[in-house]
């Protein structure tokens, strides 16, 4: 997927919440290319562009935000209708922290938790104000869920009609890929982190043409290490934080 309109229950934008968005629009635009265009796709921010095509949204952290709080990625997913949607989330017993159902006369967002209490978004919008570039280098290829808590696959199976599949059940590795029924393609992964100390969270891998390279200018430009850059079954994979401690993720595919 290149050039794409994005399907409802498919991941649809990747934003960065960032405590100085000049300092952010630094660092990712130096490490991935990125230029930005005002405004977002939520009236506020800025829109990261690689090659001419939409790739990512960097924010301002809300006013309210308590002192000192890191940068942080979210991931969004279109939906067709916001209310319909939100009647499934309680049902599936998650939860709508945050929802406005329409803010600009042509779209709807909403902050919503699953079962377990991990974020992400959604938007309903009939325009082409989602992700534009996607499976490209310096854009997102891959989203990811990490949790401690397997019974949510049920919860995301339901809510956004996901084929969820097994690809290892191990205690070592515990991970499976969700897909929708009219594609079959994976468009991410849902990995059991109960093992390990990473809090549940969404995130997005980042395609690049050389892992190591963004390694080593990670570090040049205020950031650090996560996990060096490593073989994968596909593609050489790091794990960063940015200049304001906001955790990444990059791929440099086979």
């Amino acid at each position: 997927m290149t050039d794409t309109t994005i399907a409802p229950n498919h991941p649809c934008w990747v934003e960065l919440s960032s405590p100085d968005v000049e300092s952010a629009r630094t660092f990712y635009g130096s490490l991935f290319g990125w230029e930005f265009t005002e405004p977002g796709p939520m009236g506020f921010g800025v829109k990261a562009v690689r090659d001419g095509r939409v790739v990512a949204g960097i924010s301002p952290q809300p006013a309210e935000a308590p002192a000192g709080q890191p940068a942080f990625w979210s991931v969004y997913f279109r939906v067709a209708e916001l209310t319909d949607f939100l009647a499934r989330v309680d049902t599936g017993g998650g939860q709508a922290m945050m929802a406005i159902p329409e803010f600009d006369g042509t779209a709807g967002v909403a902050l919503v938790a699953d079962p377990a209490g991990t974020a992400f978004g959604v938007l309903e919008y009939e325009d082409d104000r989602g992700l534009t570039g996607v499976d490209v280098t310096g854009a997102a290829c891959w989203f990811e869920l990490h949790t401690k808590d397997p019974a949510v696959h049920e919860f995301y199976g339901a809510v956004f009609d996901w084929e969820i599949s097994p690809v290892s059940d191990t205690d070592e590795f515990r991970y499976s890929t969700f897909a929708l029924p009219d594609t079959g393609t994976p468009r991410g992964g849902i990995l059991d982190t109960s093992n390990v100390g990473i809090p549940a969270h969404w995130e997005s891998y980042i395609q690049v043409e050389d892992a190591d390279a963004v390694a080593g200018r990670v570090r040049e430009l205020g950031g650090d290490w996560l996990a060096a850059p490593h073989d994968s079954t596909h593609g050489r994979v790091g794990r960063f934080i940015d200049s304001q401690n906001a955790a990444f993720t990059v791929i440099q595919p086979r």
